[in-house]
C-alpha cells in the first residue's frame, strides 16, 4: 500500500464503519471521563459523518466553511475545540484533502485526533506525509476505489499496539466476489453511463441522489479476497482525468460570477495524481445552478447538487443535533450554488465541450 510505511490498515466493513471505528479509537485513548466526548466536523458533508460519531456516544460539533470553499474555517476550528473535544474529522472533498498540515498543528497543540476522512480521495493525504492520527478510505460504489462495498481504516504506527486492542475485539467478516458481487458491479457501472443515468433520472421512486441520514447498526472488521484492495488501488491509479479539460474548457465562467474553487486547489503541484471523484464549480446563486442542473441533464450530462444542504439542513440530522448547530451562512452558499460534473472515465473531451456550450447558454440568458 502506498502508505504501508507509516500506517497499519484495517479493512471494515464500510467507509462509514472505518470511520466510527476511528472516533472509537480516539474515544478510547481520550482523557474526556465526565462528560459527553465531542468530536468536530464540518458544516457541509455526507451525513455519514454524523452517522459515524452518534454511533459511539459521542457528540458531533459542527464547524462552518471558508468562503467558497468545502474546507473548514481555522479560525472557527479553534475556537468549537473544548476540553471535551476527542477528534477533528477533515473530510477530503471529490477528491481534494483538507488543509492537513494547518489543522494538525492545531490538533497537536490540543491533544486532540486528526482523523483524515479520505473517502473521496484517492491517495489519502497522510501518504504524502504522516500527520494525521488515523485516515479513512471508502470503497463502496462511486469512490476512486470502487469494490461495492467495504473500507478501510489506516492507523499510524505510532497508535498500532494499542488500537489492536479495541479493533481484534470486533467481530470479522468476510466479503464474497461471486457472481453476485461481479451483476452488481457490471450494472453500477451502466448506470454512470449517459443512458444508464438519463433512465434513473426518469424513475424518481427510486431516490436517486436522495441524501438522508442513516444510523449504523453494525461495526465489524472485514477480510477481503488477496489482491482485490491491491487491484483496486492500480485501477484508481489508471483513470483517465477529466479535470483538465474541464479547467481549460470553464474558464469562461468565472467572468460571469462562478467560483472555479476546484480549479484553483487542482492548480498547485501537491494535487498531482489526485484521482477527481467528480469536477466541480460555484454558480452565482441558487436559481441558475438549478437551471444548470436542468440543462446539463437535459444533454444527457449527469450533473447534480451533490448533498443540496448543509449538515443541519439534511432529512434526520436536524433533529440529532438538537438545535446545537450553531450559524454556516458559508456552508448554507456552498450548498445552495454547488454544482458537480461526472469525472469518470466515460467523460471525454468533447462532454467537456458540451457542458461549456450549455454553461454559456445558460449564463447568457440569466444575464438578460
Amino acid at each position: 500500500m502506498p502508505w504501508d510505511t507509516n500506517y497499519h490498515t484495517w479493512t471494515m466493513g464500510s467507509g462509514t464503519q472505518a470511520l466510527s471505528a476511528a472516533v472509537l479509537l480516539a474515544i478510547s485513548r481520550s482523557k474526556v471521563k465526565n462528560s459527553t466526548p465531542e468530536v468536530v466536523l464540518p458544516a457541509y458533508g455526507c451525513p455519514d459523518l454524523v452517522t459515524a460519531v452518534v454511533a459511539q456516544g459521542a457528540r458531533p460539533v459542527l464547524v462552518d466553511l471558508l468562503p467558497d470553499s468545502p474546507f473548514m474555517s481555522y479560525e472557527l476550528l479553534s475556537r468549537a475545540l473544548s476540553d471535551a473535544t476527542v477528534a477533528v474529522i477533515a473530510a477530503g472533498f471529490l477528491g481534494m484533502p483538507e488543509q492537513l498540515s494547518l489543522l494538525a498543528s492545531l490538533c497537536r497543540e490540543r491533544d486532540v485526533w486528526l482523523i483524515e476522512d479520505a473517502a473521496q480521495c484517492f491517495p489519502p493525504d497522510c501518504a504524502r506525509e504522516p500527520i494525521a492520527d488515523c485516515a479513512v478510505l471508502s470503497f463502496g460504489r462511486g469512490k476512486p476505489i470502487n469494490l461495492m462495498g467495504g473500507g478501510a481504516l489506516l492507523v499510524r504506527a505510532d497508535h498500532s499496539a494499542s488500537a489492536a486492542d479495541v479493533l481484534f475485539g470486533l467481530p470479522e467478516e468476510t466479503l464474497n466476489i461471486g457472481w453476485k458481487w461481479k451483476a452488481k458491479r457490471l450494472v453500477f457501472n451502466f448506470l454512470l453511463g449517459r443512458f444508464g443515468y438519463g433512465l434513473l433520472r426518469r424513475l424518481p421512486f427510486l431516490g436517486l441522489g436522495t441524501t438522508v441520514y442513516k444510523p449504523l447498526l453494525d461495526l465489524h472488521r472485514l477480510q477481503l479476497p488477496g489482491g482485490l484492495l491491491l487491484a483496486g488501488i492500480r485501477g484508481a491509479s489508471e483513470r483517465s482525468d477529466i479535470a483538465a479539460d474541464y479547467v481549460r474548457e470553464l474558464g469562461f465562467l468565472a467572468q460571469r460570477g462562478w467560483r472555479a474553487f476546484m480549479a484553483e486547489e487542482l492548480s498547485g503541484g501537491r494535487r498531482a495524481g489526485q484521482v477527481t471523484l467528480r469536477y466541480a464549480l460555484l454558480a452565482p446563486d441558487r436559481g441558475i445552478r438549478d437551471k444548470a442542473v436542468d440543462a446539463l441533464n437535459d444533454v444527457s450530462i449527469g450533473a447534480n447538487a451533490f448533498y443540496g444542504a448543509p449538515l443541519p439542513e439534511i432529512e434526520g440530522v436536524f433533529d440529532i443535533l438538537a438545535g446545537s448547530a450553531g450559524e454556516c451562512p458559508n456552508a448554507k452558499s456552498f450548498a445552495d450554488r454547488l454544482v458537480t460534473l461526472p469525472s469518470h472515465e466515460d467523460v471525454t473531451g468533447a462532454d467537456a465541450s458540451l457542458i461549456a456550450a450549455t454553461l454559456d447558454k445558460i449564463t447568457v440568458q440569466h444575464k438578460k
